[in-house]
């Protein structure tokens, strides 16, 4: 990892250009054109069919390791393609390595990318983003989660993940994406108290789905809701005890989009400007 900073600039800059550069030098991607985003709208992958072409599964593995790595340190904005193409490890098909091949041929284009940290006068102010993809993978129907926790503007944590359960609505879906951003949001708050950073008042989490916050605020709507797992339910208590404070914003402004779908470029690129994804 490398880490440069600009005194003069109030800047600090995370990025792993070099060891990326390994990666696409091992995969043979070294000669590959770029693209401007890690996933082709529209695409969607599903489980390798008996009679389709395999890969081989331990370089398929093995890139997907690599590419974890990255996904977790530096780049927020690859994490959504990590996630969806790390389900099919245990039986890759053709398709699903091209997948990462272009995967591969974005990073070529956004090597020196990664993440951008500046002085903040609110240097404690935490807040998130929390969306969901109803019904994304298509072999489970399962939801993807998506959550963005920033810290004076700065992207501090991240997670594109599959739900555990079928959601049935698309304000279930939202619903358990906001209860997993409270549980990141918990925990930001004690790691923050315990580097001296203590936050004044209830942490901001925005959701772009009306219905999942008034589930998350208001208790009255427990019986057509009772069905969704009890555990998932953290989020009221957290309401309550002032920890937690849920807001709507618009669509168009939630930046966790990034974390549960392909995008298109144009709103793909604004996002990752947002999280502050760039070149040093």
């Amino acid at each position: 990892m490398s880490i440069k900073r600009d005194r003069a600039k109030k800047t600090l800059f995370i990025s792993q250009e070099k060891y990326l550069e390994g990666v696409i030098n091992r995969f043979g991607m070294q000669d590959c054109n770029p693209v401007s985003t890690p996933l082709e709208t529209g695409k969607t992958f599903q489980k390798r069919a008996d009679d389709e072409e395999p890969c081989n599964k331990e370089t398929y593995q093995q890139a997907i390791g690599c590419l974890t790595y990255v996904s977790t340190s530096t780049r927020p904005d690859i994490a959504a393609a990590v996630g969806l193409l790390s389900q099919y490890m245990s039986n890759p098909s053709k398709d699903h390595w091209l997948g990462i091949k272009r995967l591969l041929r974005y990073i070529k284009g956004t090597l020196t990318y990664g993440l951008k940290f500046v002085a903040n006068k609110n240097e404690c102010d935490l807040h998130g983003y929390a969306d969901a993809n109803w019904a994304g993978d298509v072999d489970t129907r399962r939801s993807i989660s998506g959550y963005i926790f920033k810290v004076a503007d700065a992207t501090i944590s991240w997670s594109s993940k599959k739900q555990s359960t079928v959601a049935k609505s698309t304000t279930e879906a939202e619903f358990v994406a906001l209860s997993q951003a409270c549980q990141g949001a918990v925990w930001l708050r004690r790691l923050l108290s315990g580097l001296g950073c203590n936050t004044d008042g209830p942490t901001l989490i925005k959701e772009d789905n009306q219905g999942a916050i008034e589930i998350a605020k208001n208790p009255k709507f427990h019986n057509r809701t009772k069905h969704i797992d009890i555990t998932f339910y953290f989020i009221r208590e957290r309401i309550e005890s002032r920890e937690i404070k849920v807001e709507y914003c618009s669509t168009h402004d939630m930046l966790a989009d990034i974390m549960t779908k392909a995008l298109p470029r144009e709103r793909f690129e604004k996002l990752r400007s947002l999280m502050n994804v760039c070149s040093f």
